[in-house]
């Protein structure tokens, strides 16, 4: 289980409304958060394994975004507007929201 279209729509307003200044980052940290913990949930009753995951919920922003962005990742690149990522991340997630090119991935992480 790695893509989650189930979950674009609603990872899509969350962004969308923290770009919007609707809220600051810790609160779209938490909502992110909320949405990974519901994907393992519905991970966890598909393939009811009692083993502890190290799957993560990642981010693909746009058609051609060569990373996997994940939550940890939002965190500290949007944590301090002088971080190198910092303009870069909020670029990439603006561009592919306007395309709507989001995808919601939960799986292993390669590297």
């Amino acid at each position: 289980m790695t893509k989650q279209p189930n979950y674009t729509a609603i990872a899509s307003e969350v962004f969308n409304a923290y770009l919007d200044n609707q809220f600051d980052l810790d609160n779209l940290v938490a909502r992110l958060r909320e949405i990974e913990l519901q994907v393992m949930h519905d991970d966890d009753a598909e393939e009811e394994e009692d083993d502890e995951t190290d799957k993560k919920l990642w981010f693909r922003f746009f058609r051609e975004d060569p990373f996997q962005t994940t939550i940890h990742d939002i965190e500290k690149d949007l944590s301090d507007a002088a971080h190198p990522n910092y303009r870069i991340l909020l670029q990439g997630i603006a561009m592919g929201l306007e395309a709507g090119e989001l995808e919601v991935h939960y799986s292993y992480i390669a590297g």
